[in-house]
């Protein structure tokens, strides 16, 4: 007979793997769902053919290629190659300023038959040569029927676009020096609204907005004052367009707003007039940021080689260097240099008397003390050399009669057996024959 197994205790309801993994799943799907997406690249705001964001202008360069134009994206240089000829130059909105030198090489090729598309945004030499700016004031642009027409239901509705209201707003020009003679207007921005009856909160959305409808006085009436402007520079030519808005990606994706129209009608002015279409766009992305020659290295190092102040500082480092590297701790240490050591003169004259006092060397000393008497005799006087120590101890008797005994003292220490005479006083009868020739005048016998 089997025995019954025992029973299983119940799970809970929250550690059933079959229920459990269904429900987090749906957790997962409603939060990556209800979850604000990062735009990330599409929050830049330069107008730049490498950005596919809202604000970019990709859509600019992909059209133009889809029309026939060879389009490049120039990042190594902030100058025109000038490799082909006949190329429209498009500078649109740069975030690096324009030096002057690249805004000369700019106006150069234009002359010699290019042409410019420049969008303003802060003044730069370019703008200042050319003598515009944009305007502190805007109005709405609106594009010509013929632009719009065919132009069904938007399909992208959900996607919200950066002129909230439904109507693109762009700066107007201005030109400080005079308007070109030969100038023409290419879009122009109405600087008043018909919707008087619109609130105010829905009709100014942007500053430019609220700008375009504070300048007017009357909400009825349409004063039109021109954003995109084209004239003739040398054999070239050049479009300014005030707003850089006009040709960003989210504005030129909007069919009802008329901006790609008007956009393919601008390259299409620049590349006329000239002996050939010209066929090529030049986007300048070095001015955008882009590309290798805008780190901060290669700034640096130009600005060290190129510019006075740049050559002085990188000579005040080099100098720097080699002084640091002067002073700096060496890695081998230099080897010490051998010292001798040396007693003191008068040290070692005690020493010497207190050694031949030991051993007795009366002899030996009284030697030595008798030949620096003559050494010093010998050179301040003027007897001549002696010939013997005898002789010397003899000529000092006979000079001063009174040093006999100081003479017979140190003929007695000068014996090979001197016994009985004490260092000090032979000592002290040298020092006093020594004065018998230094004090007494010498004649000769």
């Amino acid at each position: 007979m089997t025995t019954p197994s025992p029973a299983r205790a119940p799970r809970d309801w929250w550690a059933r793997p079959r229920l459990m993994f269904p429900v987090l799943l749906a957790i997962f799907f409603v939060a990556a769902l209800l979850t604000p997406e990062k735009q990330g690249a599409s929050l830049d705001q330069r107008l730049s053919a490498h950005l596919a964001g809202a604000f970019g202008a990709r859509g600019l360069a992909d059209v133009a290629t889809r029309l026939g134009w060879h389009t490049v994206l120039r990042d190594s240089t902030g100058v025109p190659s000038g490799r082909v000829a006949g190329t429209i130059h498009a500078v649109l909105n740069p975030v690096t300023p324009v030096t002057a030198v690249e805004a000369h090489r700019y106006l150069e090729a234009v002359r010699g038959g290019d042409a410019l598309l420049l969008v303003l945004g802060e003044r730069n030499p370019l703008s200042d040569s050319l003598g515009v700016r944009h305007a502190p004031h805007g109005g709405f642009y609106v594009p010509p029927v013929a632009d719009t027409t065919g132009c069904g239901r938007r399909r992208d509705s959900f996607v919200p676009a950066i002129f909230t209201n439904g109507s693109v707003t762009l700066y107007a020009l201005r030109w400080p020096r005079g308007r070109p003679a030969d100038a023409e207007t290419l879009a122009s921005v109405n600087m008043a609204t018909d919707d008087a009856d619109e609130p105010a909160e829905d009709r100014r959305t942007t500053p430019k907005q609220a700008r375009a409808a504070s300048d007017t006085g009357a909400a009825e009436s349409a004063v039109l004052q021109e954003s995109v402007a084209g004239f003739g520079l040398g054999h070239g030519r050049v479009v300014v367009v005030a707003d850089p808005d006009i040709l960003r990606n989210d504005v030129l994706r909007h069919c009802a707003w008329g901006a790609d129209v008007q956009a393919v009608r601008m390259l299409e002015w620049l590349s006329a007039g000239g002996v050939a279409p010209r066929s090529t766009i030049e986007f300048d992305e070095y001015h955008q940021g882009f590309g290798e020659g805008t780190s901060v290295l290669r700034v640096a190092a130009r600005f060290l080689r190129g510019h006075p102040v740049g050559r002085t500082l990188l000579q005040l480092a080099l100098a720097s260097l080699l002084l640091l590297l002067a002073v700096a701790p060496r890695a081998i240490a230099p080897r010490e240099r051998g010292r001798v050591e040396r007693r003191d003169p008068l040290e070692q004259v005690g020493a010497l008397g207190q050694a031949y006092r030991q051993v007795r060397a009366t002899r030996t000393a009284t030697l030595r003390l008798l030949g620096g008497v003559r050494a010093r005799v010998e050179r301040s006087s003027g007897i001549g050399r002696l010939r013997s120590d005898d002789e010397l101890l003899g000529r000092a008797e006979h000079i001063d009669p009174s040093r006999a005994a100081d003479v017979a003292l140190v003929r007695r220490a000068l014996l090979p057996n001197a016994t009985g005479v004490a260092l000090p006083e032979v000592g002290a009868a040298l020092r006093r024959i020594e004065d018998t020739f230094t004090t007494t005048p010498v004649h000769s016998a």
